[in-house]
């Protein structure tokens, strides 16, 4: 009862009359601003994070966590502003979802246009494991890359909607533009890098691929491998101290060898017979 009575207070209901006032003219102000700079850092983290040159994996983990709670962060700005708009009757209901109706300006319809788009991008995103289980994965790429048109149209809606920026606001919308380049550059610069090392990678398996075999070289091993094996021992050894030593039938030495040319032979053994006296 005391917290009621406190609130039904003229004083207490004016300071929070003047701070709810207060609120709603800064979202007025700056809830765009918020929306612009957390899209900017959507495409700038989307971007840098499919760079492979700079970043290590675990950096580009990091760096799509920093997108998706810009992305988040995005949206929600992004309905704030939507509202503050509406309630303050600075656009219509279906002006807000539909863009270029209602007599609407055409500033005021690409900032529709905008919404849209970050909503859709926002559903893709959500929704990539239904398009990569899909038989058509590669539309998730075409919805979520509509990201890169989203961002120069909000950018174009800021600059011409509403009342005449302060030159502070220039200047960030400036250093979004800066950062957006670069993460342009280095997104080309790692393509580059990933063609260049494919083409590398092609060539030298073009270099080292072996050589086809040639039919005739075919009919000739067939040919070869038909014969039947004969000894190469030539019909009369040479003479000398290296020449190899002849054996007779039994494996003796022949006379004229040296001694450590024989080798012993193979010996005929005897069963002794029955009764007798071997």
């Amino acid at each position: 009862m005391s917290s009621v009575a406190l609130l039904a207070h003229p004083g207490v209901g004016a300071v929070l009359v003047g701070a709810a006032g207060r609120m709603m003219a800064f979202l007025d102000h700056f809830a765009g601003v918020f929306t612009l700079i957390s899209l900017t850092a959507v495409v700038t983290c989307g971007l840098a994070a499919t760079d492979r040159l700079v970043l290590t994996p675990r950096l580009r983990v990091a760096v799509q966590s920093v997108h998706r709670a810009s992305a988040v962060a995005a949206l929600g700005f992004l309905v704030t502003h939507i509202a503050v708009k509406v309630v303050e009757r600075h656009a219509a209901p279906q002006t807000a979802v539909v863009p270029f109706t209602g007599g609407a300006a055409l500033a005021v319809g690409l900032g529709t246009l905008a919404a849209d788009l970050l909503v859709l991008i926002t559903a893709t995103g959500v929704l990539r494991g239904r398009f990569a289980g899909s038989r058509r994965p590669w539309l998730w790429r075409v919805l979520h890359s509509l990201a890169y048109v989203c961002w120069p149209i909000s950018v174009a809606h800021g600059l011409t909607a509403g009342r005449a920026a302060h030159a502070w606001v220039l200047w960030g919308y400036g250093l979004c533009v800066a950062l957006v380049a670069l993460a342009l550059l280095v997104r080309a610069l790692s393509f580059l890098g990933r063609h260049r090392s494919l083409s590398r990678s092609r060539r030298d398996a073009k270099a080292y691929r072996p050589a086809a075999v040639r039919p005739a070289a075919l009919a000739a091993l067939s040919t070869r491998s038909d014969r039947p094996l004969t000894d190469p021992r030539p019909s009369a050894w040479p003479a000398g101290p290296m020449a190899p030593a002849r054996r007779s039938a039994h494996g003796a030495r022949l006379p004229g060898q040296p001694k450590h040319a024989a080798r012993p032979g193979a010996r005929t053994v005897r069963l002794a017979q029955p009764g007798s006296g071997e």
